[in-house]
């Protein structure tokens, strides 16, 4: 309250500076109310130490000096900052804040043109013919003419064409009227008139005497005439047959200022997206309501609702929530609760929820009287729930200590989520008001039972839990049939069979019904006939408001009330490789204008796929211009329709044309010098000025230069934040992005180097030498073969050309060692075994190569068989290799054996232990290798519309350290012994042989022995250097950073397949024996198929 200190007399604060004196002596008018901080008072512009209430505005009293407080609200809100680009050179000033220049919104107009999409049609003339007014779409009159209302007869108005009229020069620029003749009026002198016809636009040269010379150049741009003021200020008389019309007139043509964004003239780029036979309204007034019909109050109930019995004699009331009585004048004692909730995710974002806010005491009794909100995060972002909760006893007992507890269970499933524990300050109060934001977590928290912290009896038929905004407090979720702080008391429950029985009083409805017991059922959202399309997801509205409607969330490429609509707009922007090596997201941005309101700015977010130059963009709502952003603030104009267009399929190259400049690089230094307000005035000469200039922009505008090259503007936030308001959801030092602050959908996530995933969730830290770490990204899902990547086509080249080689080698070999006397010793079965390997290694390859690119392309759907090739094809794969690459040692060493005993060799026992040293080695390979099947899990992850199948690999630090000594082992270990068991031959047959022939020197021995074990040796070396390569890529690289270097690593990996298809060439080739089995056993073979066709015929 205000105490009027010279009358005594006592007001409430919102009456101080109203407009009427409350005060006797008018110490309410005189107080300093802007010292009350109050953000509902007018602050005048002329005086900033004046706040006026809200009723003095628009009240018929200029209670501001320069009577702003008078102006319309669209010229009241100009004020702020950004103020619209509309109101520049207008004709009225609005800025009186002026800069240290004097520079103001109606200075410096000299280049800016007067018929312009905000002058235009706006019922006042701002070029000295009218021209802003001809042709507008509410027009009286046909095609360029103009309006003439009389000026004191009762007579019709008239229309006159334009082009037909002629004007009486001025004396002076201080004249304020003006006097047009029809150009075939006989009756006047001639020299001091000029014909309207005479130029396209109309200066003040024209318009005073003696005209200039400069005045009867043609101009494609009318400009604003800066020496006399704005046309529509005059009074434009038509003298005719004695009578005077009217043209303009600030009394009889009222002002109907533009302020917001408008598109007239903006035309259309690209002309392709023109779709003729699918016209629309340009603009939109988005403040259009129904006519409401004055109802005459009844306040015989007060805030209730009046009802008639007994043949409408007698008034009862219904009361709201927080009054009752038989008149509704008392007010319960009561907690009114403003919720606003918030939901972020980045898995999905088509969710409904079921809150219940209930009243409880200190003994964590719930009572009955409770709230049930139905909260939906796309529908209802940013809104806030009002609800009030009643005390169970009126009055209250003031003994009892309430609080608020608020549940959360999935609108669908009806499964648990999560809780709140709101306390009550200040409880002798009889009504509390509270506000909160609660924040709903991503993932349910039923499974998530409390630590040994929680030292709550719970009982078996509660489970202890944590409330979600209290790390200190916890409570008994209780089971269904039970309830008590320590749920041991058990209830009926009187709720349908389907639904979720909170307490005997509390039932959570399914989705398809309704009512205290959730016993009735509705007519919509039933799972026999879904009201929405295209399995969109249906849920009811709040029972309380309307039992039959209904909200659709769709699915990606529908939209529409029920999801009846199907995306089909699409656009396709080419980018270059530069844009695409430098950028990995994109911003696109949506501009809606309207008529009445400001325009509405839509964001999206979009990642560029990997591997391709094209970014697509399906388009759901409509829209007037459509920018994308590279970067930050480098923006490129795709789409500008003056009209709402079909779009159909929209496809483009983008080019450097297309490119909103920023004003620095347009301007010289002189204009950069000017102060803002100065600077702004020449906007519209820059798009006349720079030809094939698009767009660009400021800190404040976004400027389109349309049709007439006029530069139209728009408020637009360049310092608008993405980076998921410091919510980072995204793993691993991922940068997390959204389209929206507020209102955001599923963020997305730019993974740091090693990391990929839709959060960044997986590594490939360790695991660069597999399949699905090198192709996964690079296969593309739901496209052919033909469509494929590059490296994917080589790669089943390579796989393919592997797979015959191997085979080839693996048969031969086979061929050769089945025969007995191959096997005299035990390095025949080393070799045997070893060609099996080879055939099968190159088979399982195979298998995981199609089997990987079929089920990423998304042709192989079946889990069970994914989860098998997961789970046992990539270990199977190491198995064989490191066997392989074991058995081939062996054959080495006992090489070595053999020529240290020489003649006491024993053959028998040599095949004996070598069928001992193929098991034990096998054993011991498997068990090296048995911990990485236990590691491995199957994992969906939708990334950028792309629904793809990861085999993910996850050790700890120590099996990690663990698995790379083991890969140290298995894959350089057995090369290095064979070189050196190879050298070791060498030299002891060298040495062996110059005791022998001493005629020849040792170095002659050795230089023999290396031209007949050349290539055996030369194979022992190049396996060296390729293991030493593929591990040098294993533990120097850590990680493959991205997909751009997966070449090496699938060479890396396709090399370690290389020993096993060489048997045939190392060990078969330079032996003449084994050389000779082989030809003997593949005549053999070939005589028995002769025969066997020859016994066919």
């Amino acid at each position: 309250l205000f105490h009027c200190s010279n009358s005594s007399k006592c007001i409430s604060k919102h009456r101080l500076v109203d407009g009427y004196n409350d005060c006797y002596y008018k110490e309410d008018e005189l107080f300093p109310t802007c010292q009350l901080n109050d953000s509902k008072r007018f602050t005048c512009a002329s005086n900033p130490e004046k706040c006026l209430s809200s009723v003095a505005i628009e009240n018929g009293i200029k209670d501001c000096e320069l009577g702003d407080d008078e102006w319309p609200e669209n010229r009241r809100d100009i004020r702020r900052n950004p103020v619209p680009f509309a109101i520049f050179c207008d004709g009225e000033k609005d800025l009186f804040s002026i800069d240290e220049f004097n520079n103001t919104d109606e200075t410096n107009c000299a280049w800016w043109p007067c018929n312009n999409p905000y002058s235009r049609c706006d019922n006042a003339w701002h070029c000295l013919n009218g021209a802003d007014e001809l042709n507008c779409p509410d027009a009286k009159c046909p095609l360029n003419e103009h309006l003439c209302v009389p000026a004191f007869s009762e007579r019709p108005s008239i229309c006159v064409l334009y082009l037909h009229l002629m004007e009486k020069r001025w004396k002076s620029e201080t004249e304020i009227l003006r006097y047009i003749y029809f150009a075939n009026n006989t009756d006047i002198d001639l020299n001091d008139h000029f014909f309207w016809n005479e130029t396209k636009c109309i200066t003040s040269e024209h318009l005073i005497y003696p005209p200039s010379n400069s005045s009867i150049i043609h101009d494609d741009n009318c400009f604003i005439q800066t020496k006399i003021a704005s046309p529509f200020k005059f009074v434009t008389l038509l003298m005719y047959n004695r009578d005077r019309y009217r043209l303009t007139d600030p009394d009889k043509f009222k002002r109907k200022p533009k302020q917001f964004l408008q598109t007239f003239r903006l035309n259309y780029f690209p002309s392709t997206s023109i779709n003729s036979s699918v016209l629309q309204v340009s603009q939109v007034d988005v403040n259009t309501s129904t006519l409401i019909k004055n109802r005459t109050r009844d306040w015989y109930c007060n805030r209730g609702i009046p009802l008639l019995f007994k043949n409408n004699q007698t008034k009862k009331c219904l009361c709201p929530p927080s009054y009752f009585g038989n008149r509704c004048h008392l007010q319960n004692q009561r907690i009114s609760l403003t919720l606003q909730l918030i939901y972020r995710t980045i898995t999905d974002n088509i969710h409904s929820f079921q809150l219940v806010i209930m009243l409880i005491d200190h003994q964590q009794t719930i009572y009955s009287y409770h709230e049930q909100i139905t909260y939906i995060p796309q529908r209802d972002c940013q809104k806030k729930f009002h609800i009030y909760l009643l005390y169970p006893q009126r009055p209250k007992n003031l003994s009892a200590n309430y609080s608020i507890r608020i549940d959360i269970f999935n609108k669908i499933t009806l499964t648990y989520w999560a809780s709140w524990y709101l306390s009550i300050p200040f409880q002798f109060l009889p009504v509390n008001r509270i506000a909160t934001q609660l924040f709903i977590p991503p993932t349910t928290t039923q499974q998530q039972l409390v630590e040994s912290s929680c030292k709550l009896p719970c009982g078996q038929h509660g489970r202890c839990m944590k409330y979600v905004n209290n790390n200190s407090s916890y409570f008994c979720q209780c089971d269904q049939g039970y309830s008590g702080r320590q749920c041991n008391i058990r209830h009926s429950c009187s709720c349908s069979s389907d639904s979720f029985c909170l307490t005997s009083s509390i039932c959570l409805c399914s989705m398809n019904k309704f009512g205290r017991n959730c016993s009735l059922t509705r007519s919509v959202c039933q799972s026999s006939n879904n009201s929405c399309e295209n399995n969109g997801l249906c849920i009811p509205i709040d029972d309380r408001i309307n039992i039959n409607d209904f909200i659709c969330l769709c699915n990606d490429n529908f939209y529409g009330k029920r999801c009846e609509n199907q995306i089909t707009d699409g656009i396709y922007i080419e980018l270059n490789e530069d844009i695409i090596q430098q950028v990995s997201i994109v911003f696109i941005h949506f501009i809606k204008a309207f008529d009445h309101s400001e325009h509405q700015h839509i964001r999206q977010i979009r990642k560029i796929k990997y591997g391709e130059n094209t970014l697509q963009i399906h388009v759901k709502q409509q829209f007037h211009i459509l920018f994308i952003e590279l970067s930050k603030e480098n923006y490129y104009l795709i789409i500008r329709q003056e009209n709402f267009q079909k779009l159909n399929h929209v496809q483009m190259k983008l080019s450097s044309n297309q490119r909103c400049v920023s004003i620095h690089e347009l301007i010289n230094s002189t204009l950069q010098s000017y102060s803002y307000l100065h600077r702004i005035k020449y906007y519209p000469h820059l798009c006349r000025q720079y030809k094939q200039l698009m767009c660009f922009y400021d800190e404040t505008y976004m400027c389109l230069c349309d049709l007439d090259r006029f530069s139209n503007c728009f408020i637009f936030n360049h310092s608008t934040t993405y980076d998921c308001q410091g919510n980072n959801y995204c793993e691993n030092h991922g940068r997390c992005f959204q389209d929206d602050p507020k209102c955001s959908s599923i963020p997305l996530c730019i993974c740091s180097d090693c990391y990929y995933g839709l959060r960044c969730q997986f590594t490939t830290k360790g695991f660069v030498l597999s399949l699905d770490y090198i192709l996964s990204y690079h296969i593309k899902p739901n496209r052919s073969f033909s469509q494929q990547p590059m490296i994917i086509k080589v790669s089943i080249a390579i796989i393919t050309l592997m797979l015959i080689l191997g085979l080839i080698n693996g048969i031969s070999s086979i061929l050769t060692f089945h025969m007995k006397r191959t096997r005299n010793v035990g390095r025949g079965y080393y070799l045997l075994i070893s060609s099996w390997t080879s055939i099968c290694l190159i088979i399982m390859l195979t298998i995981k190569f199609w089997a990987l690119l079929l089920s990423q392309m998304t042709i192989l759907t079946n889990r069970s068989f994914l989860n098998i090739n997961c789970l046992l094809l990539d270990v199977t794969i190491k198995v064989l290799i490191a066997f392989n690459d074991w058995l081939n040692t062996c054959v080495s060493i006992e090489q070595v054996i053999n020529i240290r005993k020489g003649v006491r060799f024993d053959r028998t026992k040599s095949k004996q232990i070598s069928k001992w040293i193929i098991l034990s080695i096998l054993s011991f390979i498997i068990l090296t290798h048995l911990h990485d099947p236990f590691h491995r899990q199957l994992i969906d992850d939708i990334d950028i519309d792309e629904k793809r199948i990861w085999c993910i690999v996850q050790y700890s630090s120590s099996i990690s350290t663990f698995n790379s000594f083991i890969i140290f082992v298995h894959f350089l270990m057995p090369f290095l012994i064979n070189l050196f068991s190879i050298i070791f031959i060498i030299i002891s047959i060298a040495n062996f042989h110059s005791t022998q022939e001493r005629r020849l020197p040792l170095i002659e021995h050795i230089r023999l022995q290396l031209k007949q074990h050349k290539s055996r040796l030369m194979a022992s070396v190049v396996f060296v250097l390729l293991a030493l390569a593929r591990l040098i890529i294993s533990f120097t690289s850590e990680c493959m950073k991205s997909p751009n270097n997966s070449w090496l690593f699938l060479f890396a990996y396709l090399i370690s397949f290389v020993p096993s298809m060489m048997t045939f060439i190392i060990y078969v080739l330079p032996s003449k024996t084994y050389k000779d089995e082989f030809d003997a056993n593949v005549k053999r073979k070939l005589r028995r198929l002769r025969s066997l066709f020859e016994e066919t015929l």
